[in-house]
């Protein structure tokens, strides 16, 4: 890591992001970063963690990818450090990273680390993104609630966003993700109205002034292909109840079996999918997968998804 100027007024509050499902939390922290136009002053080498799983092809000439990046900025007045890479991690290798983010923050001695992440849900990309939050202290987490951001329920946070928070913990540094809800089906996709919703939530926590016209805008721009989405499901789901636009987290994205069956079939689908590829993900098992291609095929979404399913086995190719 090189040196950077970091005569802080205060300690400065700390965010972290990385990729992410629907990269909703990196899109979020780099909107933040560009908006006070924070600056470099230090990178994190990659390289010891990179394998190339594939080699980018040019005009016939193939070549390894570019090493993927992780850097350290900072801002002053208000204080803040951003740390955000291009490359998320599991396993041994993000404790490592997560170790040196933790590090940087008790030499700048940043009282609190913020990440971000989406939460996946059986909504419509119709109803608004709601935030929740995941502290690794009680104190924090009631004080995030002073902001309208609720406890996340229950469930997990995974790869880089998880070990974070458990590392932190042992290592008495008060950490929290802030998560917003995403449909189901968009894990795959980029959510930009997810994003917004954290960027509102992390700009009210730190008093910042962020100019969110930018991600409005694109937030629109994805509403039409959210739209054709679910017409899609609705087309595969003719009983859908009417007046999904204006559903909630509380009456979310609701389809019902021609059969007549009360039970929210997409709840129970996305949940299951999802489920199927962590499992997959985590095994490599074969026969899981052909389970998981098994299911997106009887409900008509692999297109949508293919890209997510091939990705679960490049490395053995």
């Amino acid at each position: 890591m090189g040196k950077g100027m970091l005569d802080f007024n205060t300690p400065p509050l700390m965010f972290a992001a990385w990729p992410g499902m629907g990269d909703v939390g990196l899109t979020a922290m780099e909107y933040i970063r560009r908006g006070v136009d924070a600056r470099l002053f230090a990178e994190l080498d990659m390289g010891p963690f990179y394998s190339p799983e594939e080699v980018v092809v040019h005009k016939g000439l193939a070549s390894f990818p570019e090493i993927p990046k992780s850097f350290f900025m900072e801002q002053h007045n208000p204080d803040l450090v951003f740390f955000e890479s291009t490359m998320q991690l599991g396993g041994t290798e993000a404790i490592t990273v997560a170790e040196a983010v933790l590090d940087v923050a008790r030499k700048i001695k940043a009282p609190r680390i913020f990440t971000a992440a989406a939460f996946p849900y059986p909504m419509s990309y119709k109803a608004p993104s709601r935030v929740f939050a995941a502290a690794n202290r009680q104190k924090f987490l009631r004080e995030l609630s002073l902001f309208g951001i609720e406890p996340m329920p229950e469930g997990f946070i995974s790869g880089l966003n998880g070990v974070l928070l458990g590392i932190a913990a042992s290592q008495d540094i008060e950490a929290a993700c802030i998560l917003a809800t995403i449909p189901s089906y968009a894990s795959g996709l980029l959510y930009p109205k997810g994003s917004l919703e954290i960027i509102k939530a992390l700009s009210k926590i730190a008093d910042l002034d962020v100019d969110t016209s930018e991600i409005e805008e694109q937030t629109r721009a994805y509403d039409e292909t959210y739209e054709d989405i679910e017409e899609r499901l609705r087309q595969v789901f003719p009983s859908m109840i009417e007046g999904d636009e204006e559903l909630g987290l509380e009456q979310p994205f609701e389809l019902k079996e021609q059969q007549g069956d009360d039970e929210r079939v997409p709840e129970m689908v996305m949940n299951r999918i999802e489920r199927l590829f962590r499992e997959v993900a985590q095994s490599k098992n074969r026969e899981r997968a052909k389970e998981l291609k098994a299911e997106l095929d009887r409900w008509g979404i692999f297109d949508l998804y293919e890209k997510r399913f091939l990705d679960l086995f490049k490395e053995e190719e």
